[in-house]
């Protein structure tokens, strides 16, 4: 990568702040008062399930808003938001308090090691109880201004806008404490935040320029995938020329849909990038090709995000003696190419989320065995996932002895199977046992009981010293004086 420009000294430049907290605290309604516009139906019960940047114009200054998603499936995503971000706002509701998903972003916040301001929401409910809530959160080990700390803190209410601009003021007070700067005129660095395939423009990404500037006519290098800097947006959608450092930017007509958190390189050429990405498909050819196991599971979804979101989950459900090959699927629509490959594996799942799958390629499927399988919310895929992993994970088989008997006369055998007589020698004989038959020292059959007799009537079982006949099922013949041990299998 070459610079042709004169290195400028570093300029101050906006912040860039994670929204995070609990599913439903208000985080996306938060968003939804600052920017004016409204994004919550957008998503599928109510639950933001992609990572967005918005920026924002606030008395003459900019801020750039990243918007997390707030359920623990999510944390991979969340931690990235964290990690790119200057400041995070921590969202607790004033009727509710710190929750489990509260205590998951705090890590998170701890993790990226940024300050970060707490926004205590919903103060307009009757509910509301401020001083609890503080109260919480200094058993999370978060001490506010006014209970012996420093981490400041808002009350609002997102859904009034109440506060809402003491919040952003305190945003930016914060910003300026930390004395963010960057470079302006070197080749751009930044992050992918959200990725999919567009139906017309092919694939799409969101990127956060965190350092130089982003130009149209430059290339752009995202791991394994590569762009041409040409459908080059804000991310209201308007056409653009160029993007600083702290602003979040779209760019269409990728090679392939970049992954999320993957880290952007600029090129002003594509002579330049060509030769950095044959380097880069040298090292993707020499990585080893992950062999199809007993279960192999194959992911689609609309966008990256979702994608990672549920491989991340896939991996943690996987049980115990399961052998699980998750395959990289991408985004877009379930296609020929997907089944073929998953196809490899003895038992193939194609999970589809927010996508499509047309009739010819689910005949395929059925023809190659593959289960297809779409869903819409997030949960729903992964418990849908976990039990059908459960049912095929390898069950351990654990014998129970229950007793021993002696054949004392063998009797012809009929259609309803074989007749044999006995006494029982230890333990007792239940009449749905499974046995085996010792001949001397050695297992010569198996076999289960169909009936049993004690006296000539039916009997439930046998005990120890009992004489009575068995109506049973076995692989061989049974002779007098072999040895019938009892027992019965569970699953351990």
């Amino acid at each position: 990568m070459t610079n042709t420009h004169t290195k400028q000294p570093h300029v101050v430049r906006h912040p860039i702040v994670v929204i995070m907290g609990h599913v439903d605290h208000g985080k996306t309604t938060l968003l939804d008062y600052i920017r004016k516009t409204n994004i919550v139906a957008r998503e599928a019960g109510g639950i933001t399930q992609h990572l967005g940047a918005y920026e924002i114009n606030w008395n003459g200054k900019q801020i750039t808003f990243l918007d997390t998603p707030g359920h623990a499936t999510f944390s991979l995503m969340r931690e990235r938001g964290a990690h790119v971000a200057d400041l995070a706002i921590l969202v607790v509701a004033a009727d509710d308090g710190v929750k489990p998903q509260t205590k998951e972003a705090l890590e998170a916040i701890k993790k990226a090691g940024i300050p970060f301001i707490v926004a205590i929401n919903k103060i307009d409910k009757t509910s509301a109880d401020i001083e609890r809530v503080k109260g919480t959160l200094a058993e999370a080990e978060v001490l506010v201004e006014g209970w012996g700390g420093t981490v400041p803190c808002v009350p609002i209410s997102a859904k009034s806008g109440e506060h809402v601009d003491e919040l952003l003021n305190t945003v930016l007070l914060a910003a300026e404490l930390e004395e963010l700067t960057a470079e302006l005129d070197v080749p751009a660095e930044g992050v992918i935040l959200e990725a999919h395939l567009d139906s017309r423009r092919g694939p799409t990404a969101t990127i956060l320029v965190t350092n130089g500037t982003l130009t149209r006519g430059s290339f752009i290098l995202c791991g394994e995938t590569f762009a041409p800097v040409r459908i080059f947006e804000s991310v209201n959608g308007e056409a653009i020329e160029k993007a600083g450092p702290s602003t979040p930017v779209r760019v269409a007509g990728f090679n392939e849909v970049p992954r999320v958190g993957t880290l952007m390189k600029t090129f002003e050429s594509k002579a330049e990038l060509e030769k950095d990405f044959k380097v880069v498909e040298a090292l993707k050819r020499k990585k080893e090709v992950a062999k199809a196991g007993e279960v192999g599971i194959l992911v689609k979804a609309d966008v990256i995000g979702s994608l990672e979101a549920l491989e991340a989950e896939f991996k943690k459900i996987i049980p115990e003696g399961l052998e699980v090959t998750i395959f990289d699927g991408g985004v877009g629509e379930i296609g020929e190419a997907d089944v073929k490959l998953i196809s490899a594996a003895k038992r193939a799942i194609i999970i589809g989320f927010h996508t499509k799958v047309k009739s010819n390629i689910l005949e395929l499927a059925e023809r190659l065995k593959v289960e297809v399988k779409l869903f819409n919310i997030i949960y729903e895929a992964i418990d849908w996932t976990k039990e059908r992993f459960d049912e095929l994970r390898p069950r351990k088989i654990m014998r129970v002895p229950t007793g021993k008997m002696i054949v004392l006369k063998v009797f012809k055998s009929n259609s309803h199977g074989r007749v044999v007589g006995g006494r029982v020698r230890e333990g007792r004989v239940p009449k749905d046992a499974q046995f085996e038959v010792l001949r001397g020292d050695e297992v010569v059959a198996r076999g289960h009981i169909k009936g049993l007799q004690k006296n000539k009537a039916e009997a439930e079982e046998l005990v120890e010293g009992n004489e009575g006949g068995l109506l049973v099922e076995v692989s061989r013949a049974i002779e007098e004086r072999d040895v019938l041990q009892f027992f019965y299998e569970r699953e351990a």
